[in-house]
């Protein structure tokens, strides 16, 4: 039997912002898994107080236009 993956937020802060990446994992082990994964292929460091958020049925952003800037 096949297991689905669920939606998962990582959320670490860099320098003074924070910064979410969507995951997608079976359990929260294996989103961990998935995060460290990720930062290694993005030659980032995890601080300690990185969190996984997991969101079973997704989310829906209701702005068309999301607030912020882009930094390049």
């Amino acid at each position: 039997m096949q297991s689905t993956k669920t939606l998962w937020m990582l959320d670490y802060r860099k320098g003074g912002w924070g910064q979410l990446v969507p995951l997608y994992a079976v359990n929260e082990h294996e989103a961990w898994i998935e995060a460290y994964h990720w930062a290694a292929q993005h030659e980032i460091a995890l601080p300690q107080d990185a969190i996984l958020t997991h969101f079973p049925n997704g989310f829906t952003v209701y702005r068309r236009v999301l607030p912020g800037q882009v930094e390049e």
